[in-house]
């Protein structure tokens, strides 16, 4: 399943706890909510060693999805989603008294100040991408340098084919999930790419087909998002040409552009040889129960 974690606030270490689960973000309820689970959820989100619950939450009915209920975490948990919990459930809890509210010990590091390079000419592909709003630098939105300014990727058909090329263009490994729905959050400026369609072997987004520049048609609160397994250091190949100049064409167009490129063969001529090789070997059997009759028949 696509599973993040976060404390709804400005700081990211303190506020409600939420989950994001089956495309949506939910609530998390206090009830058996023991200091040990406190203390992972703050390690977790790099805020801290430990923290204490919220009380004295007035009282009101929850809107939206509360999605856990009864989560407890032991020592030998390294991770909130080893814990032990009640089954998942949409209605999990319906009083707001119950919603976790939690506020670690410790602060997030500052993010650093976005490097220089990608207005360079020798800057890498992975450079040129980043995510922002996670964990750590290998899950959050993903945003992507172009003409001089970060801008977000829409989540219309963003699937485990286009993280795992993010992944793999941020030098993070395996993706992990892929995201949409603004999950870590809303990007502000452009939407530079739209429509991501890769196939999974490409170096970078910047080679998958895509929509660029599409005015409306998508709006932040689509911001697509990824969590890598975060394997730091998986090398890129070389630089690869930009998609807004070369892939936003008729797609059959497109197909019959990488065969020339690529030198590959396309479905369709593939199938044709399959079945000519099935339609070969059939007359071969029947000219051989036609030679074997005639011998009968001598």
């Amino acid at each position: 399943e696509s599973m993040a974690l976060r404390l709804e606030n400005s700081d990211g270490c303190s506020g409600r706890l939420q989950v994001f689960y089956n495309g949506t973000w939910g609530s998390v309820c206090s009830n058996s909510m023991a200091p040990s689970t406190v203390s992972l959820v703050c390690k977790q989100l790099g805020c801290g060693d430990g923290g204490f619950l919220e009380t004295g939450l007035p009282y009101g009915k929850i809107s939206g999805h509360t999605w856990l209920d009864h989560v407890e975490c032991g020592r030998r948990n390294s991770s909130f989603w080893q814990c032990h919990s009640a089954p998942w459930n949409p209605q999990s809890c319906d009083d707001q008294r119950e919603e976790t509210h939690i506020t670690c010990n410790g602060r997030r590091p500052e993010t650093p100040p976005v490097p220089e390079c990608p207005n360079s000419t020798s800057c890498t592909e992975m450079e040129k991408i980043r995510v922002v709003g996670g964990e750590d630098s290998c899950s959050g939105r993903v945003e992507v340098w172009h003409r001089g300014t970060w801008g977000t990727v829409c989540d219309d058909s963003w699937d485990m084919k286009d993280a795992k090329v993010a992944c793999r263009q941020l030098g993070c490994g395996p993706a992990m999930s892929a995201l949409g729905e603004a999950a870590f959050g809303e990007g502000t400026g452009p939407i530079w790419l739209q429509q991501v369609e890769c196939r999974g072997t490409e170096w970078s987004l910047w080679d998958c087909k895509v929509q660029c520049e599409k005015s409306g048609a998508c709006q932040h609160k689509e911001d697509a998002a990824v969590n890598c397994s975060g394997d730091i250091g998986v090398a890129l190949g070389p630089p690869l040409p930009q998609p807004c100049l070369v892939h936003v064409t008729v797609h059959a167009d497109s197909a019959q552009r990488h065969v020339r490129e690529t030198g590959g063969v396309s479905v369709p001529v593939v199938i044709c040889i399959i079945l000519g090789a099935l339609l070969c070997l059939l007359v071969a059997l029947l000219a051989g129960q036609v030679q074997r009759a005639r011998a009968q028949l001598r």
